[in-house]
C-alpha cells in the first residue's frame, strides 16, 4: 500500500479544482430531485407544507472538537440546503460560523467516502467486512479483548461514552485512545465559563474568545452585548490583548501586545505580581503596570484569560489573578475529559502489543506529531479498520476503510462547552448506501443491538425513566437541546503548586495554531473554506509561515518569498508572509494544510506543519532555523479592494461623539419615493468581529461558485459579500477594523444610468436588482460601481464543474457572462412577503432575516423597512454614529454604517 507521504500531489490547476469542487457549485440543496425522507422528528420552525417536497426545518447539532454547536437545517424535497444557528441552543444563540454554513458543503460532497475498501480496494459487498467484523470480535472476547486499541477524537456525546464504556467493560484487555491535535493539555479539566456580558476589562493572554472555536458564537455575542452596554453607559470595556499570532481579539483590542510565548509567560508573572499574587512576587514587566491599573479598577468586573499552547503556568497565574481582583469565575468539567483514555503517545509506546486497532474519525496519520510517525506504526498492526466521512491519509494507512454517515444524516448527541446536552437528528436520508454510524459500530462490537436511533432513545430513556420519555424526546428534537441538562457550574479554584518558570529560549521560536478557515486539517476538503479569504492576511487557497514585520527586514526577506523551515532536523518549504502585528522572534505555522489525500479539493494545498511537530512539545518549537530559498515567490496575498474617493472607509468616533454631517449636493437624479415598504441595511462596525460567517452564509444561501486558486489570484472570486480589513495603527501592532461590504443598493445608483441593455435596475420597493437575461456582459455597471461589489461570472463555472441540479432552488444559477450581486436575499423578503399576505396580515419587524444577518453571531446587521420609523433598522440608522460609505459621492446607499468607537479617538 503506498503510504500518503509518497502520494503524489497534482498541479491544482483552475478546472481541476473545479470540477473537484462539484459540491460547492452543486451544493446543498435540492428543489424535488425526489421524493422527500420519512419525517426523522418533529420539524420545528417550518411544517410540511404542500406536497411532500415542500421546506421543513429540523434542529440538531454538529461538532467541533467534540462539543456541540445547535443548528437548524433547513431542508427541500429531502436535502439539506441551508444551515442557520439555533436560538435556543447556548452554543450558537441562533448565529452560525464558517465551519456550521460549509456542512452542508460536505454533506453533499461527491467525493466523500462511497464504498468499504480493503488494501485501497473498493469493494460493493458490505457482508465480506460483516464477516471479518464477527469473525475478529469472536477471537478478541475469547481473550478479554486483549490487544484491541481504538483511537477516536474528544468526544463529549453520552451516546458513544456509554458504549465506549460497555466496551471496555466487557474486554478488560482493551483500551481506548484519545488524539486531538488541538488539545491543550496546559488547561486542565475544568471549563471556566466567563460572561463577557458583564465585564468591564478583559486581559487575554495569547488568548482569543472572538476567534473560532466551540464557544466562539456564544462569546461574541457576550463581547457584543458588553459593547452595546459599554456605549449606552459611556464607558467601553477595555480589551488588552498580549498575543503571539494575530487573531479576531487582538484585532479589537484597545491595547495590543505582540509577544512571543516566552513574553507572554513573562508579562503575566509581572501583572500578577502588580495584583499581589505571592506566587510571582518581584516579576516585572514595562507594561505591568499600566494593565494591572486597568484590572483593578474593573475589580470583579475584570477578566483574565490564558490561551492555547502556553505554559501551565500562565493558566494558573490567570487563576490567580482573577481571585485577588475579586472575579467568580465559574467551571464545569470538561465533557469531553476521559482520565480512562490513553494518549496517542501511549499507544505508540505499545504499538507492538497491539493485534486490532479501530479508528473512528480521526485522521493521525495526517495530523499526529511526526516524531510518532503514526503512518509506520499502522503497518506494525496486523488488523486496522478505518471508519470515517473521506478516504483520507489515514484510510489510505488502514487495511480496512468504512464510510462514515455524515451528522446530518445520522442520529447522535452531543454537549455543548457548556455541558447542555442535544440531540443530533437526521436532516436527509442517508446519501451514501454503505455508509454507517459510528455509534454502530461500537455497539456491534460490544454485542449491543440496534441502529443509531435505538442507541440514542436507551442512552436518554435510562436517563429520563420510562414514565414520560416519549413526551421528553419529542421536546428535545423540537428544541434542539436537552432541557435541564447542563451541570451546576461551580467555582474554578487555583490550588495547583505554581511550577518553575520555563528557561527563556534563545533565537527564534515556531508557534503553532490552527488554521482560521482550515481548523486542524478536517475542514481542507471544502471548497468554500479554500476560496474564503483569511479574515487577517488575506490568503485564500493556500497558507503562508507568518513572519513579523522586524524580523522580515532583518532577514531580508519579503512577502510571498518561499523559505526553508528547520526544526530538530526536520525541513519544510513553504511561502513567507510579512504579518503585521506578528510577534517578533516567532514565527506562525498555520495547521491543517497540506493534506495528500483532501477529498474534492487537489492535494497539497497549503503546508503541512505537522510534519515539524513533537509529541512532547505541539505547540512551540525552539531552535528554529529560517533561511530563504531559490524558489519562486507566491503571492500569497490578495490584495485589498480598491474603492473610489478619499473618505475614510470606517469611522472611528469617542463615545459621545457624532458622524459629521456631508454638506447638501444637488444632483441630476430624480428623488424617488417609495409609497410601501423601503429596505435597507445598518452594519455596526463597533460590534462586528470579522469572522467571515456572513460571507460563507451568502455563499451558500445564493448557490455562489467557487472559481478556483487560478481565477482567485486574478480577483474574480465570485463572493456578494466580502468582509473588508481596515488596520491603523504601527504594522508592529496593528488595530484593525472589520467593514462586511455588500452591495450598497444605492438609491441613485451609479450602476443603472450606464448599463446599454437596462439590466441593472430599481424595483418598487428600492431594491437594485439584476435581470439576467437582458445581461450581455458589458461590464460597464461594475466599472461605474465605486464599490466594486459587483461580480462577472467569466467561465460558467458551475457547467465546468458539472453541477447537477440540488442547489437552493429559491435563487436562480446565473448563466456565464452576467453581472451577479448582492439582492438583499429578495427570495427571502417575497416569501415572507407571499406568507404574511396569505395569512392576511402585514409584514412584522424583524420577520424577514437576511442569510448574512442571520449568520452573524454579534448581530451587527440591521436590516428590514426603513419606512418604518420603529423599525430595527431606522432606529440604527438614526443614531448619531451612523454613516454612508463613500456618501460624498452622493450615491445614496440604502446600506450604512455605524462607527467603530474608539476612547480617545
Amino acid at each position: 500500500m503506498t503510504p500518503p507521504d509518497a502520494l503524489p500531489l497534482p498541479d491544482p490547476a483552475r478546472r481541476s479544482v473545479l470540477r473537484a469542487a462539484g459540491a460547492s457549485l452543486a451544493l446543498a440543496a435540492a428543489a424535488g430531485c425526489d421524493g422527500a425522507p420519512a419525517e426523522f422528528g418533529s420539524p420545528l420552525y417550518a411544517p410540511a407544507r404542500g406536497a411532500d417536497a415542500g421546506p421543513r426545518s429540523y434542529a440538531t447539532v454538529l461538532d467541533l472538537d467534540g462539543f456541540g454547536r445547535g443548528v437548524m437545517v433547513h431542508t427541500r424535497g429531502g436535502h439539506a440546503i441551508k444551515i442557520e444557528g439555533n436560538p435556543r441552543h447556548p452554543a450558537s444563540l441562533g448565529a452560525t460560523d464558517i465551519f456550521l454554513e460549509s456542512a452542508v458543503l460536505g454533506l453533499h460532497d461527491p467525493a466523500r467516502s462511497r464504498r468499504l475498501r480493503r488494501d485501497g480496494q473498493a469493494l460493493r459487498d458490505a457482508g465480506v467486512f460483516t464477516t471479518f467484523l464477527a469473525e475478529q470480535r469472536a477471537a478478541l472476547a475469547a481473550r478479554g479483548g486483549e490487544g484491541f486499541r481504538l483511537v477516536t477524537g474528544p468526544i463529549a456525546s453520552p451516546t458513544q461514552r456509554r458504549l465506549i464504556a460497555a466496551l471496555l467493560a466487557q474486554w478488560p484487555g482493551a483500551r481506548w485512545h484519545v488524539h486531538a491535535p488541538l488539545a491543550d493539555a496546559a488547561a486542565g479539566v475544568m471549563l471556566p465559563l466567563p460572561d463577557f456580558a458583564r465585564v468591564r476589562c478583559v486581559l487575554a493572554l495569547g488568548a482569543d474568545p472572538l476567534g473560532p472555536g466551540p464557544a466562539q458564537l456564544a462569546w461574541a455575542r457576550q463581547w457584543a452585548e458588553a459593547r452595546r452596554a459599554g456605549r449606552e453607559a459611556g464607558r467601553l470595556p477595555a480589551l488588552l490583548v498580549a498575543e503571539t499570532s494575530p487573531c479576531l481579539t487582538g484585532a479589537k483590542a484597545d491595547r495590543l501586545l505582540p509577544l512571543p510565548p516566552a513574553g507572554i509567560a513573562a508579562l503575566a508573572r509581572a501583572v500578577a505580581a502588580e495584583l499581589g499574587v505571592a506566587a510571582a512576587a518581584g516579576a516585572t514587566h514595562p507594561e505591568a503596570r499600566g494593565l494591572a491599573a486597568a484590572l483593578r479598577a474593573a475589580g470583579p468586573e475584570a477578566l483574565v484569560l490564558a490561551g492555547r499552547g502556553l505554559p501551565v503556568e500562565v493558566h494558573l497565574l490567570a487563576q490567580a489573578m482573577n481571585a485577588a481582583l475579586g472575579v467568580e469565575l465559574p467551571a464545569i468539567p470538561d465533557p469531553r475529559a476521559a482520565p480512562e483514555a490513553g494518549t496517542l503517545a501511549e499507544l505508540a509506546a505499545e504499538i507492538d502489543r497491539v493485534t486490532h486497532l479501530l479508528i473512528l474519525d480521526a485522521n493521525p496519520v495526517f495530523d499526529a506529531p511526526a516524531d510518532l510517525d503514526f503512518s509506520a506504526l499502522l503497518r506494525r498492526v496486523p488488523h486496522s479498520v478505518h471508519l470515517g466521512v473521506q478516504v483520507d491519509e489515514t484510510a489510505l494507512s488502514c487495511a480496512w476503510h468504512l464510510p462514515l454517515r455524515h451528522p446530518l444524516e445520522s442520529w447522535g448527541d452531543s454537549r455543548a462547552f457548556d455541558g447542555t446536552a442535544a440531540l443530533r437528528q437526521p436532516a436527509t436520508r442517508p446519501l451514501v448506501e454503505q455508509a454507517v454510524a459510528a455509534e454502530v459500530v461500537l455497539a456491534r462490537l460490544a454485542g449491543i443491538p440496534g441502529d443509531d436511533q435505538a442507541l440514542l432513545r436507551e442512552t436518554w430513556r435510562a436517563g429520563w425513566g420510562e414514565a414520560d420519555f416519549e413526551a421528553r424526546w419529542l421536546a428535545a428534537l423540537e428544541e434542539g437541546v436537552v432541557a435541564d441538562s447542563a451541570p451546576a457550574p461551580q467555582a474554578l479554584r487555583n490550588d495547583a503548586d505554581m511550577p518553575t518558570p520555563a528557561p527563556v529560549p534563545q533565537g527564534l521560536v515556531a508557534v503553532f495554531a490552527p488554521d482560521p478557515n482550515l481548523w486542524d486539517g478536517r475542514f481542507a476538503s471544502e471548497a468554500w473554506l479554500q476560496e474564503l479569504p483569511r479574515q487577517l492576511g488575506q490568503v485564500a487557497w493556500g497558507q503562508a509561515v507568518l513572519v513579523a514585520p522586524q524580523d522580515a527586514r532583518a532577514a531580508g526577506l519579503t512577502d510571498g518569498a518561499e523559505v526553508e523551515i528547520f526544526i530538530s532536523g526536520r525541513t519544510l518549504r513553504a511561502p513567507m508572509l510579512v504579518m503585521p502585528g506578528q510577534a517578533p522572534g516567532a514565527v506562525t505555522l498555520p495547521l491543517g494544510g497540506g493534506r495528500r489525500a483532501a477529498g474534492g479539493v487537489p492535494a497539497g494545498i497549503g503546508l503541512d506543519a505537522y510534519r515539524l511537530r513533537e509529541a512532547a512539545n505541539p505547540w512551540v518549537a525552539e531552535g528554529v532555523t529560517l533561511r530563504a530559498t531559490s524558489g519562486a515567490a507566491w503571492e500569497a496575498r490578495l490584495p485589498d479592494q480598491a474603492m473610489a474617493g478619499d473618505a475614510p472607509r470606517v469611522r472611528r468616533l469617542a463615545p459621545g461623539e457624532a458622524v459629521p454631517p456631508l454638506p447638501p449636493t444637488r444632483s441630476l437624479y430624480p428623488d424617488w419615493t417609495y409609497p410601501g415598504a423601503a429596505w435597507g441595511m445598518a452594519i455596526d462596525l463597533d460590534t462586528c468581529i470579522g469572522c467571515n460567517a456572513c460571507v460563507v452564509a451568502c455563499q451558500a444561501e445564493n448557490n455562489t461558485p467557487v472559481v478556483g486558486p487560478e481565477e482567485a489570484a486574478r480577483g474574480r472570486m465570485m463572493h456578494w459579500l466580502r468582509v473588508d480589513r481596515v488596520p491603523t495603527g504601527p504594522e508592529e501592532a496593528p488595530s484593525v477594523d472589520f467593514q462586511p461590504v455588500p452591495c450598497m443598493h444605492c438609491e441613485k445608483a451609479p450602476c443603472e444610468v450606464v448599463c446599454p441593455v437596462n439590466a441593472t435596475v430599481h424595483d418598487h420597493e428600492g431594491l437594485n436588482l439584476m435581470v439576467y437575461p437582458r445581461c450581455i456582459g458589458t461590464r460597464t455597471c461594475s466599472n461605474n460601481c465605486p464599490y466594486k461589489v459587483r461580480k462577472f461570472n467569466w467561465a460558467g463555472y458551475a457547467r465546468e464543474a458539472g453541477a447537477v441540479p440540488v442547489r437552493n432552488p429559491d435563487v436562480p444559477v446565473r448563466p456565464r457572462g452576467v453581472i451577479e450581486k448582492c439582492t438583499y436575499c429578495q427570495h427571502r423578503i417575497k416569501g415572507a412577503q407571499d406568507s404574511a399576505r396569505q395569512e392576511g396580515r402585514a409584514l412584522r419587524d424583524g420577520e424577514i432575516v437576511t442569510a448574512c444577518q442571520s449568520a452573524c453571531p454579534t448581530r451587527a446587521i440591521h436590516f428590514g423597512d426603513i419606512n418604518d420609523p420603529d423599525s430595527d433598522v431606522s432606529r440604527a440608522k438614526a443614531e448619531a454614529r451612523n454613516y454612508a460609505l463613500l456618501g460624498n459621492l452622493d450615491t445614496r446607499p440604502r446600506t450604512t454604517y455605524l462607527a467603530r468607537l474608539v476612547p480617545g479617538a
